[in-house]
C-alpha cells in the first residue's frame, strides 16, 4: 500500500484517506472569458495549446450515481481519488462517452461546470483562484472561471494526496512511501449500532448509539511481511522475535548413537530453558538436511556431527549471516543465549 507521512508532525494515514495542500500557483489576473481550443482535449492538450501551467486548469470529470449524473472537479496536475469521491457520493461509475453528450451537452475534454445542470463536486485546492475549465462546448474553454463564484458547488477533499504537497496539519511538506499493512483502525462510528438499536443511556437517561471503532493486527500478514523482508535464496531468515522455533538441532548421523544421543540431549536442554527447538533427527543424508534447515529458517542451527565424535566440538550456525562457530557442549546454551541479544 502507500501511506502519505509527515516528519514534522509525525501524521501518517493511507493515501486512501490522506489529505494534503498542494502547492499553490500564481493565479494571473484572468477575467472571464470564453477561448477557442480547437483539437484540445486533455489537460495537456488545453494547457500547451493556452500556454498556461497545467496548475490553473480543472479536470471536469462526469459519473453517474444512483442519484443520476454528478460532477467532480480536481485540478489539472492532480488526480482523483475515486474512494473519497465514493465516500461522499456513494457508489459511482465513470459515464460513458455519450452520457457525457447527453448530460453536459459537450465530449469528454470538454465539459465544464459553469452553466451545467448536474451535481457538482469539487476539491478543496480549488477554493481560491481562477482556471481553466471545458466551455461544455466542443472546442472551447472557459478562462478566469472561479469556483463557488461563477458556479455553485460542495467543497471536499477529492484528490490523492502526493509527496511535495503540504501536510494538512502542520503545512510541512509530505512524503508518500510504499509500505506493508500489518494492522489497521476503522471508525466505524455508529454506522452498525443505528441499524441493530445498540443503544446506551446516557447521564441524562437518554438513548445514544455506541461509538464504534475497529482496531486490528493481522498475525498472518506479520508473517507474509516478515518473510518477504527477510530471506535469501535459500529460504526463510526469521528474525528472533516471531521465529516459530529459535533454535534447530540437527543431527547429522542419527545411526550414529553418540551423535542422536547428543543432539536429543540438547533439544531437551534448550527447550528446559525456555526456547523453542526443533530436532531433526530422520534418517536422511546431511545436505538434505543442511538445505531443509536453510529452508526453515530458524535463527541458529546446532549441527552434530564428526567433528563431535573426533574433537567434542559442536557447530552454531547464525541463519542470518551464515557464522558459524564451534564450541563444546558444555558452552552451547550460554553461546546460544549470547547470539539471542545479537538476533533480537
Amino acid at each position: 500500500d502507500e501511506i502519505a507521512c509527515c516528519s514534522h508532525c509525525g501524521h501518517a494515514a493511507n493515501v486512501e484517506l490522506a489529505r494534503s495542500v498542494p502547492p499553490a500557483p500564481k493565479f494571473p489576473a484572468w477575467a472571464l472569458e470564453e477561448v477557442a481550443t480547437p483539437n484540445a482535449k486533455t489537460i495537456d492538450e488545453v494547457a500547451a495549446f493556452l500556454k498556461v501551467s497545467k496548475e490553473l486548469t480543472i479536470k471536469s470529470l462526469l459519473y453517474i450515481g444512483k442519484d443520476g449524473p454528478l460532477l467532480a472537479l480536481v485540478r489539472g496536475d492532480q488526480q482523483l481519488h475515486e474512494k473519497k469521491l465514493a465516500k461522499v457520493a456513494g457508489d459511482v461509475r465513470p459515464a460513458h462517452p455519450d452520457e457525457v453528450r447527453s448530460h453536459m451537452g459537450a465530449s469528454p475534454g470538454s465539459i465544464g461546470p459553469v452553466g451545467a445542470s448536474v451535481t457538482i463536486l469539487t476539491d478543496d485546492s480549488l477554493k481560491d483562484g481562477v482556471y481553466v475549465v471545458g466551455a461544455n462546448r466542443d472546442g472551447s474553454h472557459l478562462k478566469g472561471v472561479k469556483p463557488g463564484q461563477d458556479f455553485q458547488t460542495r467543497f471536499l477533499d477529492l484528490h490523492v494526496a502526493r509527496a511535495g504537497d503540504g501536510c494538512a496539519e502542520c503545512g510541512a511538506p509530505l512524503t508518500v512511501a510504499r509500505v506493508i499493512e500489518v494492522g489497521n483502525i476503522f471508525k466505524l462510528g455508529t454506522k452498525y449500532t443505528v441499524p441493530f438499536h445498540a443503544f446506551y443511556l446516557d447521564q441524562d437517561g437518554q438513548e445514544r448509539p455506541i461509538v464504534m471503532g475497529s482496531y486490528g493486527i493481522g498475525p498472518a500478514r506479520i508473517v507474509a511481511a516478515s518473510i518477504e523482508q527477510h530471506h535469501d535464496t535459500n529460504g526463510i531468515i526469521w528474525p528472533w522475535s516471531i521465529a516459530p522455533v529459535h533454535v534447530h538441532v540437527l543431527a547429522v548421523n542419527v545411526n550414529d548413537a553418540l551423535q542422536r544421543d547428543t543432539a536429543e540431549e540438547l533439544y531437551q536442554t534448550l527447550t528446559e530453558t525456555g526456547l523453542e527447538v526443533f530436532l531433526d533427527d530422520r534418517d536422511e543424508r546431511p545436505g538434505v538436511k543442511f538445505k531443509d534447515a536453510d529452508l526453515i529458517g530458524a535463527p541458529i542451527r546446532i549441527t552434530v556431527g564428526t567433528a563431535f565424535i573426533k574433537s567434542g566440538t559442536i557447530e552454531l550456525r547464525a541463519r542470518r549471516d551464515g557464522s558459524d562457530r564451534k564450541v563444546l557442549k558444555t558452552e552451547v546454551v550460554p553461546t546460544i543465549k549470547q547470539l539471542a541479544q545479537t538476533l533480537q
